[in-house]
């Protein structure tokens, strides 16, 4: 059995998840339960490893860009938009972990996501090391686990998309994250491409068929029905 530590990285997928909603002709979230399906996906096709429930163990966190809300001074309607999402995350499978000071009008990168990596590498042997981020602070997990000799893979997104002014500008990867990592998937690649990428429509709430949780086999299934062996 094959294990992978996956974190998300909440900065940086609040902006990716954002471009979809509002900017591209979607005009739909990100689906979250399929992420975990496009990561399997990918490292099967990159490192080789069966990526089957039976062959591949996945723990996922995500780092969320701002305080716990359940602390900080929210508007009701805010809190309750990031306790809703919280709970959609939990229910496949995320430990939460809310930044320290955050605040959700001006976000910034979570800072427990090198300290928690450490601890984890310390207490628990893992096979890889995913992380989905676009931002240059977190060089220094990926660089971590190289020197650990754990293998890392980045997802990382590019795009023209509107700044905090409402001006139109790039938003990149940071190239020191490419340099550390042994494989580096662009997400842009494959949500961009329409129909062209097997994961291009599964990877959006609007596909769906349900609005309901899908377990991790019906998501093999539709992924399947999709031309996508796992």
């Amino acid at each position: 059995m094959k294990r992978v530590y996956f974190c998300i990285d909440g900065f940086s997928f609040k902006r990716i998840n954002d471009f979809y909603r509002y900017e591209h002709k979607r005009r739909s979230r990100l689906n979250v339960a399929a992420i975990e399906t496009y990561l399997r996906y990918e490292i099967q096709r990159r490192f080789e490893w069966k990526s089957d429930s039976g062959s591949l163990e996945v723990e996922k966190h995500f780092y969320h860009p701002s305080d716990n809300p359940l602390r900080g001074s929210f508007r009701r309607d805010v809190r309750e938009a990031i306790l809703g999402f919280e709970k959609n995350l939990v229910k496949f499978g995320y430990i939460v972990h809310y930044a320290r000071q955050g605040s959700i009008l001006n976000p910034r990168p979570n800072e427990s996501l090198f300290s928690d990596w450490m601890i984890a590498y310390e207490l628990q042997k893992y096979d890889v090391f995913v992380l989905l981020s676009t931002q240059g602070q977190h060089a220094g997990i990926l660089r971590q686990a190289k020197l650990c000799n754990v293998p890392s893979m980045l997802i990382g997104w590019e795009s023209i998309c509107k700044n905090s002014s409402g001006e139109q500008s790039r938003w990149k990867t940071d190239k020191t994250l490419v340099g550390y990592a042994n494989a580096y998937c662009p997400l842009e690649k494959m949500l961009n491409h329409n129909n062209k990428h097997p994961f291009a429509n599964f990877m959006f709430e609007r596909f769906n068929f349900s609005s309901q949780p899908l377990s991790l086999h019906v998501q093999y299934q539709q992924a399947s029905s999709y031309g996508i062996k796992l």
